[in-house]
Parts: C-alpha cells; sequence; structure tokens
C-alpha cells in the first residue's frame, strides 16, 4: 500500500496511564499500534472533547501527535466550531486518509466534508449510540435526555447513511444498523494488548475476589453486581468486591455506596475510581473472577482484558457479549438482572480451584483473538479499500 497519512477523530487520552473508557483505550491503542507500521507515512489525532473545556491544545502523548479540540461555550456541541482547524490540518497532509471513531456533531460535520472533496474516510462505531441514549433518557428523562438523544441519534443516522467504510465492532452491532447503513459494515473488534494484563496463574488466585471493571454509570450494572455479591458473601463469607473505573456519573457512585451500606456489604467493597493504567491491573491480578452485568454492550474491552489476565468471567448475555465469547466456555452468560444466576456462577468460580482454572485456560486462549497487532492487520485492509474506493 502506498503510504498514507492518517488522521484519526475521536475521544483520545490526555495521559496514557489514565484512560477514561473503552472508546479512549481503542483509540489509543490503535493509534500506537499504527505509528509502527511502514504503511503509515504519519498519524495524526484530532481528540475531540468528552466535557467542555477552552482553548486547543498541542500535545504529544506516547509518541503520537494529539490536538485536543475545545468546547468554545459551555456545551460539548460547540466543538463544530473548530471544524475550520480540522480542516487545516487536513489540507496539509499529503496523502490524507480519514478514520472517524464514534457518533458525534463533529465527526458527522467531517464526514459530510470528506465526502464533498472525496477524501477517503473510514467510520469505526463504537457501539449503537442511539439505542444507549434512549435506554438513559428512559432513566432519567427531562429535556437535556431529550435534547441529547435527538441529536446524537440524527449524527448517528446521518453518519450510517453517508458512510461508505463502515466498522463495527461485534457482528451484533452490524446486525443492529444494517437496516440503516449505506453499506455493509465490516465487523472488526477493538483490541487489547494481552501481555498487559497476563496475570498470575489462577491456581495462585486463592483470595476470593471478584472485580468488576468498567465506567461508573447505570449502563455498566454495578448496581445489579452489588446485589449478587450480597448474596455471594452470605456463602463466601470472606469476598471481597471491586468496582473499579473511570467517573462518567457522581450521581451514580454516590448510590451504589450508599447501596453497599444498605445491603451491609461495608468493608467487603472497594471503589477504585478514576485511578491509574497501573492501579487497574494492579486490581485484575489481585482479583479470582471478573463480574459484568452490563445492561448494553457491543463489545466490552474490560471483558477482553479480564480474559487475557485469566480470569473467568460471569458477565450479561447482551448485546456483544455473545460475540467476545464465542464459544470459548470462558466464563458465564446471565440474563440481565438475574442477580440469582450471576451470584450461583460467582460462588461456584470462588469455591472451585478446578472450574477455576479450567475457565482460566480458556478465557486466555479466547483474549489472543483480541491482540492490537492482528487487528491492526485488518483495519489497513479497509484503509486500502477506502483509498481505492
Amino acid at each position: 500500500m502506498t503510504p498514507i497519512d492518517v488522521m484519526m477523530i475521536g475521544p483520545f487520552p490526555s495521559d496514557a496511564d489514565r484512560i477514561e473508557g473503552g472508546v479512549q483505550a481503542s483509540l489509543f491503542g490503535l493509534a500506537s499500534e499504527l505509528s509502527t507500521r511502514a504503511e503509515i507515512s504519519s498519524l495524526t489525532v484530532m481528540a475531540t472533547p468528552v466535557r467542555p473545556t477552552t482553548g486547543i491544545r498541542h500535545d504529544r502523548i506516547a509518541g503520537i501527535d494529539v490536538t485536543f479540540l475545545d468546547t468554545p461555550f459551555r456545551f460539548l456541541v460547540s466543538s463544530i466550531l473548530r471544524i475550520p482547524a480540522i480542516l487545516a490540518t487536513l489540507g496539509r497532509m499529503p496523502a490524507p486518509l480519514v478514520h472517524l471513531h464514534g457518533t458525534g456533531v463533529v465527526q458527522s460535520a467531517v464526514l459530510l466534508v470528506a465526502r464533498l472533496r472525496r477524501i477517503p474516510l473510514v467510520w469505526t462505531m463504537h457501539g449503537i449510540t442511539e439505542k444507549e441514549l434512549w435506554e438513559a433518557l428512559r432513566r432519567e428523562g427531562g429535556f437535556k435526555a431529550w435534547a441529547r438523544f435527538l441529536l446524537y441519534a440524527a449524527c448517528e443516522r446521518f453518519q450510517l447513511r453517508l458512510s461508505r467504510h463502515l466498522v463495527v465492532d461485534t457482528p451484533y452491532v452490524g446486525r443492529a444498523v444494517a437496516h440503516r447503513a449505506a453499506v455493509r459494515p465490516r465487523a472488526i473488534p477493538q483490541g487489547i494488548l494481552p501481555e498487559e494484563p497476563n496475570a498470575a496463574r489462577i491456581g495462585e488466585r486463592h483470595e476470593p475476589v471478584v472485580i468488576s471493571l468498567g465506567v461508573i454509570h447505570p449502563r455498566k450494572g454495578h448496581a445489579l453486581t452489588l446485589r449478587a455479591f450480597a448474596e455471594v458473601v452470605r456463602a463466601v463469607p470472606d469476598a471481597r468486591l471491586m468496582i473499579v473505573g473511570s467517573l462518567a456519573d457522581p450521581a451514580h457512585l454516590e448510590e451504589l455506596e450508599r447501596s453497599t451500606r444498605d445491603l451491609g456489604l461495608d468493608g467487603r467493597v472497594e471503589f477504585h475510581v478514576g485511578v491509574s493504567r497501573g492501579e487497574v491491573l494492579a486490581a485484575l491480578h489481585r482479583a479470582r473472577v471478573f463480574a459484568l452485568h452490563s445492561q448494553e454492550e457491543s463489545q466490552g474491552i474490560a471483558l477482553c482484558e479480564a480474559m487475557a489476565g485469566g480470569l473467568p468471567v460471569v458477565a450479561t448475555r447482551v448485546g456483544g457479549i455473545p460475540d467476545v465469547f464465542g464459544a470459548s466456555g470462558a466464563g458465564y452468560l446471565v440474563e440481565y438482572g438475574d442477580v440469582d444466576a450471576m451470584a450461583g456462577h460467582l460462588i461456584r468460580l470462588l469455591t472451585d480451584d478446578v472450574l477455576a482454572a479450567g475457565l482460566a485456560a480458556a478465557a486466555r486462549r479466547r483474549a489472543a483473538d483480541f491482540a492490537w497487532d492482528a487487528i491492526t492487520d485488518r483495519i489497513l485492509e479497509v484503509y486500502r479499500a477506502a483509498r481505492g474506493g
């Protein structure tokens, strides 16, 4: 492939050691791998804001050139006013290709301009925004939730109709959006570095510690994990639960802490919020079992990292999680809301060393399918198709 200049657009971590959520992790991992490939002559990241900020900032994160866009006004959609900065950078690239990540007003505007100027463009969806925001609207209600749902649902539908090279992270997402997409989605999962969470052998993990890794947000189902864990401690009195993730919803964290007290779990549950990458890995190394009671998940990078660390998994049978599991035998799937089933599987995995060791070995084997080097090869194939088109 003729060397190309790649511009990636989407949320990107300002600190490589503190990554907020799966989308940031995906962009960082892919950018890191692309920067080592001979086919890529240059790589630039235009980071869309995840919260209101002032002042465009240029930085170099782990050897990657990143421009952090801002919001001129105190609302995220005002970041669309920074489109001229994106286009100016794009205009200086000899052989540009744009890789959009996620859904938003900036992504929609860049997609339109790229189509008009015939600039090769690839879009990775990262979940089904319309579905996730509909669930948020049902939970919260109110004008802001309605406005957010209508805006981002419109952006997602617009991007689906205009995109000619569409990547989704699981077949589940591809099936869900196929009727709205202008082209057939290509399923390429988000990657991980399996060697990072590759922890000690499961046989050395005798402590009955459960970890739930995911942003602090109602969609991740931590409240239901707490209820399941309350049943676990009746059978395994010395069990411990760690809830680890970046803080997306401070009010929800207060609810979880209150629920911990109400369930009589004081001293048995640890909250590790906004911690560094090293602390996340240390928590994975302490744990014996991974639990995820998510309401919706397009893939779940934390799930893949837990498997790479040799953790048997108990997760909900929702979204793309069954696709991630495949026929691996890496753990158990339960229906969303079935607290009793989750508790029962956790108890078995905390008390049966032979069972846990077998599932741990299967988890590690399955995690190898999500290594960034192989996934980047597949992304480069999409880049070639976009250049050819």
